[in-house]
Order: structure tokens, then sequence, then C-alpha cells
């Protein structure tokens, strides 16, 4: 609908254009929305203001003018009307709306689909957990910002890659292999001191008992023996994290391995471009890389004084890889204490040749845990932390993965573990998934009823004349649109907004006929009006299971 819209103010400013009526200008960025409040129309654009520096003329003069010239557009605007300082608003024929209907029919589970990104390859990485502990509430998070980004993104047209970048490489893994191997010790000496900044937390003692059943570590020497735990170890975690986040419907295309960077020799290449390029100096015995020239705030070290790369410098190596591999963009999902790294791996991309934009960063902000009125701060598995699985457990991935996603990326988000567990309207992804569920029980009581879609709509909808009935066709033609707008601003909590507000017009929808029979869908007194508002009804059961798989969250058909 506002693509339509698009493409007559576009046709209206060519003749304005041509006939003079208004000087002939390259066309300035305007947007097309819907209104807040019924009485402004069903869109309004705020074009003539746009248009107001070029023209030199008031934006309520350049308003009349477009409208003088508003083509008939084959029936599809009713009227217009200037508002306010200069917008339009436009009110559109009913006979629109109900072609919107038969789309979405035809089209079922690909309504929504477009060719926005025409193939454009984007890498989206995502959760990139440390394998030294279970996930964590943080990370379940990430997963559902960044798997539900990769869903949208691939839904609009954009070849979409997956990837997890596995830290394995560092000197966490290391301090993993002591914890295991002391928490080992102190089965039989429970004084063995424990590593000061060493792993706490159930899994570690848990992973100290698997691997001594595996190899008998009592006959090797300390440093074997913590080389091999942190070896098995963090094997151990990581395929625990792949079943978490599998159990979580997340999937990646590429797990990248830190120490296939090493193996590889992509870090020394890496680092003797630099090094030709004049970027790289010595100080103080490390190594220092010249980001402050390309808008960082300082140098960073690359290499430091014992001989030992940074994590910097292997990302460094790691981001370049990726724009080898060809990806025009690139889309980091991080917590949100890697606020003070975003400007500085930038720069070095910048250092390398890569534009700044082909980078972006969603931080994410942190979670807090509530459950009977109470913070839940520590899990006695994973030590210091709640762990993704214990969640997934307590109110279920449908739940979960919509919890994570009822705000943006960018703002805390209190997790009320009773309000997901309510089987109520309170609950927003169980009012969502009832909206569906209660729809397939309407076909189910219409097909006993001998009701079925009507084959030939277009004779029938105009039936459709609740202004209820209007404006759930309104929320469904924005579903398009709204996918496209999410690819762009990366923002997908936005689509459990949408599902919210769909729902709620539906189940106000339906609420009519428990007041007024005539009002009900299924009215086997008048089968013909019936046959339209199940054509309706289908309508927004497809929307709505589209837009729940969009966010890895089931639509059930029975509840």
């Amino acid at each position: 609908m506002k693509s339509t819209l698009d493409r007559l103010l576009k046709e209206t400013l060519k003749k304005c254009f041509q006939d003079g009526s208004l000087k002939e200008t390259p066309v300035p960025d305007y947007v097309i929305e819907v209104p807040n409040r019924p009485d402004h129309g069903h869109f309004a654009t705020n074009l003539p203001m746009t248009l107001a520096s070029s023209q030199g003329r008031a934006p309520r003069d350049i308003a009349a003018v477009l409208v003088e010239h508003l083509p008939e557009g084959g029936g599809f605007v009713e009227r217009t009307e200037i508002a306010g300082p200069g917008f339009l608003n436009f009110w559109i024929k009913k006979g629109a709306w109900y072609k919107v209907l038969a789309r979405i029919i035809e089209q079922g589970k690909e309504y929504g689909r477009s060719n926005l990104g025409k193939g454009e390859k984007i890498m989206i990485e995502f959760v990139s957990a440390n394998p030294t502990g279970p996930l964590h509430l943080g990370h379940g998070r990430g997963a559902a910002l960044g798997d539900t980004l990769c869903r949208i993104l691939d839904f609009t047209g954009f070849d979409v890659g997956r990837e997890f970048y596995i830290n394995d490489a560092g000197n966490q893994v290391k301090l993993l292999g002591e914890s295991i191997y002391s928490r080992w010790r102190q089965e039989a000496e429970p004084e063995y001191p424990f590593p000061e900044n060493g792993y706490h937390g159930e899994y570690v003692s848990d992973l100290a008992r698997e691997i001594a059943a595996e190899v008998d570590l009592s006959v090797m020497d300390r440093e074997e023996a913590v080389a091999l735990c942190a070896d098995r170890g963090k094997e151990k975690i990581l395929a625990e994290i792949r079943r978490d986040l599998a159990d979580f419907r997340i999937h990646f295309d590429v797990w990248f391995s830190e120490s296939r960077l090493y193996a590889s020799g992509l870090l020394e290449q890496t680092l003797e471009t630099a090094k030709r390029n004049g970027q790289l100096y010595e100080e103080d015995g490390a190594l220092w890389i010249k980001t402050s020239l390309f808008g960082d705030d300082k140098d960073r070290v690359v290499r430091k004084q014992d001989g030992e790369y940074t994590y910097f410098a292997t990302d460094i190596a790691y981001h370049l890889d990726k724009y080898r591999r060809g990806f025009t963009r690139a889309v980091n999902i991080w917590g949100a204490d890697h606020h003070g790294y975003v400007q500085r791996m930038k720069a070095a991309l910048v250092s390398h040749g890569i534009d700044r934009d082909w980078l972006s960063v969603l931080l994410v902000q942190l979670v807090k845990l509530w459950k009977e009125g109470r913070e839940i701060k520590m899990s006695k598995r994973a030590g210091r932390y709640v762990s993704l699985r214990e969640v997934m457990d307590e109110v279920g991935v449908d739940a979960a993965r919509f919890a994570f996603l009822t705000k943006n990326h960018d703002s805390p988000i209190d997790f009320d573990v009773d309000l997901f567990k309510k089987t109520d309207s309170e609950n927003p992804v169980y009012y969502i998934q009832y909206a569906h569920a209660r729809i397939s029980s309407i076909f189910r009581k219409a097909a006993v009823e001998g009701l079925s879609l009507p084959s030939n709509p277009d004779d029938i909808l105009e039936r459709l004349v609740l202004e209820e009935e209007l404006a759930l066709i309104r929320i469904l033609e924005e579903f398009p649109s709204l996918l496209e707008e999410i690819s762009r601003s990366l923002e997908p909590h936005r689509l459990t907004y949408y599902l919210k507000e769909l729902a709620a017009s539906f189940h106000k929808y339906f609420n009519l006929g428990t007041r007024t029979p005539e009002n009900r869908i299924v009215n086997p007194m008048d089968p013909v009006l019936s046959r339209a508002r199940l054509f309706l009804a289908e309508a927004v059961r497809i929307v709505l299971y589209n837009g729940l798989n969009l966010l890895g969250v089931h639509a059930p058909e029975r509840m």
C-alpha cells in the first residue's frame, strides 16, 4: 500500500515538474507513515515540507499543488486532506484494502517476503561465548536478537551468514584448565589452592570428575594435566553450548575458531600488512598499531611485552577474514561491556582500507531475572550467573525467546519469570499464540457447519464493513513494510510490538460476537458473511504464523 502511494506521489511530482507548477529539483527524502489518529487518514506524508526549501514556497501551498495534480490512481485514493503545517493525509478506498486480504491468502507463508536485500551478503556474528562456562542470560538475549535478525534479513532478500566466533586460544582457556585441575586435586586434598580468578560453579567440579574418569591425571605432571583439562574442558563446554543453542532454535553456518587464526597464519599476515603500511611501531617492549590515526582515541597494543598477541590483534585478523570472504556488510552483537571496543575495531578496519560503515555493532544491555518479586542473581551450577538452560527449563523456549525481544537491544530488560509462565492475556507471547490457536478453533467449528474459504472472495469481501474488520486489514497490510524497516534499522523487537497489536485487534474483533450474535465470525444464518469473515481470519492467522516464525516462536493450533 505504501509503495503504491509512493509511486502515486512520484508520478504527481513528475507532472508538476513537467507543467512548471513546481520547479524541477531532485526528489527529497520524505516519509509515508500511518498516523496515530484514525481521523488523520490511513497514511500521511511530509513531502510538501521537504520540498519547501528547494521551492521557496510555503509547505501548504506546495501541498495544494500536489493535491491538484494527484491522479485518480486507479480507484486507489478516496480522499486527500492538507493538514497542519503541510502534511498530506490520505484515505484509501475500501476496495484496495480488500485486495490486501486476497494477496495475503494467495502468498500464504511467503507473505511479507521481499527482495529488499537483492542478495547482498551480510554476516551476523552473535553469541560468540567463551567456551569456559554455560551460556547465561546475556548470551540468550544476544542469541534471540541475532537469530531473529538473521531470519528477517533472509526473508527480505539478504544472503545471510550466521557465525559464532570461538575464543579458544587465550589465557581464559588455560585458566579453565587450572580451575578443573584444582577441583580434581581438591577431591583428595581439600586445601589445594584454587586459581585467584578461576571459574566457579558446579560445572567445573562436574568437568573435573568427567575428565578424571576418562584419563588418569595422577600419572601426569601438573603442566600436562592442566593442558589436558583445558582442552577437554573446552570441548565439553562447547558441546554443551551447541546443545543449548540448538534447543533454543539457533543454528550457525560457521563456528570459527580463534585457534584457526593462529594455525592458518592469518594473524601474522595481518600484522605484516600493517607493518608494510607503516601502521605498527614498538614501544616499551610491546607492538602497537596506530589506530589513533583512524578515529580511535589512542593507539592499541597488538603484541604484549611477553610476546603474546592481544585479543584485539586476533579480532582485527578475524574481521579482515570476514571481509575477504565477500561479505559486503558485517553485524556484530556484543555485550554492553564492549562499548569502548567498537571505535577501535572500526579504526583498525579503516586502517586497512575498509569503510567504517561496513561494520555495525549492536550492544546488548543487561537482563535481570525476577521471580516472586525478587531478582535472581545466582545460579548454583553456573556460579556467578543464571544459565540460559535454567531459563529455558523454567519458562520454555517460546517465552524466553519472546521475552528477550520485548525491548530494543540498547535497553535493559527485566525478565519476570512469573509473568511469562502465565496462561492469560498478561503474558504477551501466550496472548499472541492464543490468537493463532483461536483462529484454528474457529476453522474447526466452521468445518462442522460446512463453511469454508470462498473460492471467489472478490464478490463477498465488501461485506466486511465493521471498523474492527477494516482496522485489522490495515494492520495486516503493514507487515511487509515493517519487515523492511526492521531490516534497515536492525531492530527486530519491533516485530513483537506489531504482533501484540495484531493479536489485541483480533481478540477485540472476536469478542464483538460474544456480545452481539450477528457479529460472530461463524454465523450459520449468514453463510456469505461468514465466509468473508473466515477469509479475514485466515489472513490474520497467516500473518501471526509468519511473524511468530520469524521470532523463532511456535504458532500452536490448540492451547
